[in-house]
């Protein structure tokens, strides 16, 4: 296929101009850095910064990971120290907690599969390691780890004795009903003397959200080796559509996400397009995969195949969603409560699922839920 090559870097995207502080963000948010655009860094850095604005706008994105190194490499000199410092206070916090975490994970990983239980690792540190050969260059927060649905609750008893316990206390009709319930697809352990969070998925998103299930991608796991462990994981290409959905489903509002999809881009060029696409349009979440891929070659400068992009602006609703988005990220018009709900309609293709997730929005507005909608 032919690509598309990156536009050259300028301060108005999908309608939006930016501010020199956004458009940093921007180019520093990646793992490797083209000469034109570590100029574009060292030139946007003499303008008059709001250096207190960027390292909230940072934060808030959670791609501190990915800004600190370049920063450091490239403009240690030029920036403020006391801003320098708590740049690097933020990335190094992170790093020490992405090691707490990644250890645990790799433990817990062992207890499974010593147990006979498949797991996979679902986004975290191990898939930074996947797309930046770095466990440090993505946010840690909780752990994630796919299972199959009847190994759930044995998951569980499996982790009782580690310190970890249900987040929320209910009985276990109730614990059979909430597994059987489409709405869901995550059960939450805590271990407090840890501060470690599991999110055990048997679902990759609530089925409102789109049909992607395990099933689609278990029986194609790759091996990994991870902290010197072997460990399963998805292909590069299964990741894509997976990465797309888990962001259309928070509607795009951090661009750590965004980040990922990128990287992954640039380090799997060899992605077989047609057959993603046709994946996606079979689980009426091909909208959320152009979306990304929209977002991704203007925000970040991904290189697409020309067919590929073709294919995304024919579709002209995501092209419109696109300039939705760009306009909540880099504005402070953000979405009320209505707009999110019209936006989770129309991401998606097919009537029948259009109906399904209204079906569950009314059902959340009459018995409302902590976790669900959490748009």
């Amino acid at each position: 296929m032919k690509t598309i090559l990156k536009s050259k870097q300028n301060s108005n995207v999908l309608g939006i101009t930016l501010r020199p502080e956004d458009e940093l963000i921007l180019c520093c948010a990646r793992a490797k850095l083209e000469d034109e655009t570590v100029q574009r860094i060292k030139d946007l850095i003499q303008e008059d910064f709001d250096w207190q604005y960027f390292i909230k706008k940072a934060g808030f994105h959670r791609v501190i990971p990915l800004v600190y190194p370049n920063l450091n490499n490239i403009a240690k000199g030029i920036i403020p120290n006391n801003i320098f410092d708590k740049i690097s206070l933020a990335f190094h916090n992170n790093v020490n907690r992405t090691l707490l975490l990644s250890g645990e994970l790799i433990k817990i990983l062992r207890l499974l599969n010593e147990r006979g239980i498949a797991a996979v690792p679902y986004k975290g540190p191990a898939l930074s390691a996947l797309l930046y050969g770095n466990v440090a260059l993505r946010p840690a927060g909780d752990l994630d780890i796919v299972v199959q649905k009847e190994h759930v609750f044995k998951f569980k008893h499996l982790l009782a004795p580690y310190g970890y316990e249900p987040v929320d206390k209910v009985t276990n009709a109730e614990e059979i009903a909430y597994l059987e319930d489409k709405r869901k697809h995550t059960y939450s352990l805590i271990n407090k003397s840890k501060d470690a969070l599991i999110e055990i998925h048997w679902r990759i998103t609530p089925e409102y959200t789109s049909p992607i299930e395990t099933k689609h991608f278990w029986g194609k796991l790759e091996p990994f080796v991870f902290n010197c462990t072997k460990i399963s994981t998805l292909s590069l290409e299964d990741w894509l559509p997976i990465l797309c959905v888990h962001a259309s489903r928070h509607r795009w509002e951090r661009l750590n996400w965004l980040c990922d999809i990128a990287d992954l881009i640039r380090v799997q060029p060899k992605i077989n397009w047609d057959s993603v696409i046709q994946l996606t349009h079979q689980l009426d979440c091909q909208r959320m995969l152009f979306l990304g891929l929209y977002l991704a070659h203007n925000l970040l400068e991904v290189n697409l195949p020309v067919e590929v992009l073709q294919k995304i602006e024919a579709d002209k609703e995501s092209v419109a969603l696109a300039y939705g988005i760009c306009q909540e990220i880099f504005t402070d018009n953000q979405p009320k409560f209505l707009a999110k709900t019209i936006y989770h309609i129309r991401i998606k293709q097919r009537w029948q699922n259009k109906f399904l997730y209204f079906q569950s929005f009314i059902r959340w507005l009459i018995t409302p839920n902590k976790e669900e909608h959490s748009h």
